[in-house]
């Protein structure tokens, strides 16, 4: 899965931060590591809920559809990427 590579940097960054380090995204606000932990978070359940979804037997473009991201669009799906292409390369759909 595409997004595994994401969660490991996120964990390994996490577990190298200090409660008074500041991390500086390339995309997005200076943050700090409880922010950091909370994407972490954040991508572990998206990737769970797509796995699901998949299991399940839909499609790429059902996946999408249903929006698996959409309890997290509000604060992290205005950026850059939106949700839905955030869940199209989720697993690599």
């Amino acid at each position: 899965m595409i997004v595994n590579g994401m969660i490991e940097a996120v964990n390994a960054s996490v577990a190298l931060a200090g409660d008074r380090t500041i991390i500086v995204p390339g995309h997005g606000p200076v943050g700090d590591r409880a922010q950091l932990k909370e994407f972490g978070d954040m991508l572990v359940a998206v990737r769970d809920d797509v796995a699901k979804l998949k299991k399940q037997g839909k499609a790429a473009m059902d996946v999408v559809a249903a929006k698996p991201t959409a309890v997290y669009d509000a604060k992290w799906g205005q950026f850059v990427i939106d949700p839905a292409f955030f869940t199209s390369i989720v697993d690599g759909l």
